[in-house]
């Protein structure tokens, strides 16, 4: 697959049902959205439907049941959170990741652990990039 579909903030709470678990019916996918969030089973059924449309999920029928769907995703977490990520660091830091960072860091409150953790990610970095 080339290019990542753009997933909505309400399609991710589709998305991230069917990453947890799949495949799954549409009751079931209703059913674990809805324990998570106050939607009406007619917007579920569009958010998959358009999902579907992007290719973002994929389905297959029952072989007993022509009317029983089990939907999967076509694209992983990982893949879309790294391209939300990247899509996001264009549009408010203009590809600036050490803009982003330094906003990261001024607003959030990190404990020392967390500094630690960040640190050891950098040096990473630095590391790979040295190689």
């Amino acid at each position: 697959m080339g290019d990542l579909p753009h997933i909505t903030q309400s399609e991710w709470t589709v998305m991230k049902q069917l990453w947890k678990k799949s495949p799954l019916t549409i009751a079931e996918l209703v059913k674990n959205v809805q324990s998570e969030q106050r939607l009406a089973a007619t917007t579920i059924k569009t958010l998959l439907r358009r999902l579907i449309a992007k290719e973002a999920v994929d389905f297959t029928i029952d072989e007993k049941n022509a009317k029983l769907y089990y939907y999967s995703p076509l694209v992983s977490e990982e893949e879309c959170v790294k391209n939300a990520s990247k899509q996001f660091l264009t549009q408010y830091h203009q590809d600036n990741v050490e803009r982003l960072f330094a906003t990261f860091v001024d607003s959030t409150d990190l404990s020392n652990e967390e500094i630690d953790h960040l640190k050891d990610l950098l040096e990473r970095k630095k590391a790979e990039a040295d190689e």
